[in-house]
C-alpha cells in the first residue's frame, strides 16, 4: 500500500479549516455574556480565544511564504463573527494550499524574545495543526461550563467530505 503523504496533509488541513468553522459558527449563536465565560487552564474567553486562533493561523502563513494572507493591520476585536468567519476560511484554505507543498526542510530564522530562533516548515505546519486543536479544545470545555453542546471534533467526526 503507498502511503500518499501530500493527500494525507491535505486532508489534515481541511479538517483544520472544517473545525474552526464548525466552532466559530456555534461560538456565532452565543450571546455576549455567554463569550465572557472563565474558566482556569484556558487561553482566556471565548471571543479572544478564536481571535487568537485565527490571526495566529495568519502568522503561519507569513512563517511559510513571508506575507500574510490579509492585510498586516487588522482590528481583530471590533470584528463581527461572520467577518471571523471569512477571516478563517481564508487562512484555512491558504494553510490548505501550503502546508503539503512546503519544503519541510526549509530552514528559516527569526527573533523570539530578542533571541534568535531557527525554526523549518515542517515545525511551523505541525504547530498550526496543535495550535487549532488545542485552542479549539478550550473553547469546547468554555462551552461545557456554560452548558452549550459542542460539537465533536474528533478526527472519526471529520470524513473529509465536509470542507467548508
Amino acid at each position: 500500500m503507498e502511503i500518499k503523504t501530500a493527500e494525507t496533509i491535505d486532508k489534515m488541513f481541511e479538517y483544520n479549516l472544517w473545525a474552526n468553522v464548525i466552532v466559530i459558527q456555534i461560538c456565532s449563536q452565543l450571546t455576549d455574556d455567554q463569550l465572557q465565560v472563565q474558566a482556569d487552564g484556558v487561553y482566556g474567553t471565548i471571543r479572544p480565544t478564536l481571535e487568537h486562533l485565527i490571526s495566529a493561523e495568519g502568522y503561519y502563513v507569513r512563517h511559510l511564504t513571508g506575507e500574510f494572507p490579509w492585510a498586516d493591520e487588522i482590528d481583530w476585536s471590533a470584528m463581527s463573527m461572520d467577518e471571523l468567519l471569512k477571516m478563517a476560511r481564508i487562512s484555512g484554505k491558504r494553510l490548505l494550499e501550503l502546508a503539503s507543498k512546503s519544503d519541510p526542510h526549509s530552514r528559516k530564522e527569526r527573533l523570539m524574545d530578542d533571541k534568535p530562533y531557527t525554526y523549518y516548515n515542517w515545525t511551523t505546519i505541525l504547530q498550526a495543526l496543535y495550535h487549532g486543536i488545542e485552542h479549539r479544545t478550550q473553547i469546547k470545555v468554555l462551552l461545557t461550563k456554560l452548558g452549550v453542546e459542542h460539537p465533536e471534533l474528533a478526527g472519526w467526526d471529520f470524513t473529509g467530505e465536509n470542507y467548508q
